[in-house]
């Protein structure tokens, strides 16, 4: 409670759970918890070790803006997951497991035709991708701006790291990335195929996401192979953002092995 009624700090953290109460969707944020994680007012008991320890929101403790990212991003990421799994319920899919409950990947499901899916799902919050791209050359995560090709880029390693995770599963294999920042950095090149998802590439051409790929080739100088090789293997690629407080709503679905693309 000192921490969100504190003035917000350079990086403007605050509680989520805080700010969903004060801006009148705190049940909103909560019905996936209850639907996944809770059983009445107790801990569901297939609920890991390691979600136990991620869905509380200890990250606020942390000392700085930069530590506290760290933590925030795994939560936010978490909470991503239980969002995405609650909105397949609405579309009419069942899940059957979770990484939640120990599961292989994020979410598993099956479809009104009987297909069984993987899903993989990365969250792209707008401070994250400032924060991941010029982190290395500024002292804090509101310092500079991004150019308008960076998180295009930040966007296809995510989903080569989703695809990467979905390797080996006979089930339908789908990266999912869920964006808070739609509108701003993906709307228009994702609706103009700035991407050709059938022979994916980053398009290299902002001077802040040079140190980010960087240390993705010392890391993996086959990186550019791989990241072919990984999405193309993928049967879809789902883009999601939010609608509202916590409200999902899909806007493209993306087939990677073919050569155009399908869009919802």
């Amino acid at each position: 409670m000192q921490f969100s009624k504190s003035e917000p700090d350079e990086a403007f953290h605050c509680s989520i759970p805080f700010l969903a109460y004060r801006g009148g969707y705190l049940s909103d944020f909560t019905e996936a918890l209850h639907r996944f994680v809770l059983d009445g007012r107790e801990l569901r008991k297939q609920v890991t070790a390691q979600y136990r320890n991620d869905l509380r929101e200890k990250w606020v403790l942390e000392i700085d803006e930069n530590s506290r990212y760290k933590k925030a991003r795994n939560y936010l990421s978490r909470l991503a997951e239980l969002h995405f799994a609650r909105w397949l319920e609405t579309q009419q899919w069942q899940v059957h497991n979770l990484e939640l409950y120990g599961g292989q990947f994020d979410v598993e499901g099956i479809d009104n035709n009987q297909v069984a899916t993987a899903f993989e799902i990365k969250f792209l919050g707008q401070r994250e991708v400032l924060f991941e791209l010029i982190r290395a050359s500024f002292t804090n995560a509101t310092a500079g701006r991004l150019g308008v090709y960076s998180p295009i880029d930040y966007l296809i390693f995510r989903l080569y790291e989703a695809a990467h995770q979905l390797q080996g599963t006979s089930a339908h294999r789908v990266a999912v990335a869920v964006v808070s920042d739609y509108d701003v950095s993906y709307k228009i090149p994702l609706s103009e195929s700035w991407v050709d998802w059938a022979n994916p590439s980053f398009l290299k051409r902002d001077p802040e996401i040079q140190g980010f790929l960087a240390r993705q080739y010392t890391k993996n100088p086959n990186l550019d192979a791989d990241l072919k090789t990984f999405i193309t293997g993928l049967n879809e690629i789902w883009i999601l953002r939010y609608k509202g407080a916590f409200e999902l709503h899909l806007e493209h679905r993306i087939c990677p092995s073919a050569s155009g693309q399908g869009n919802s």
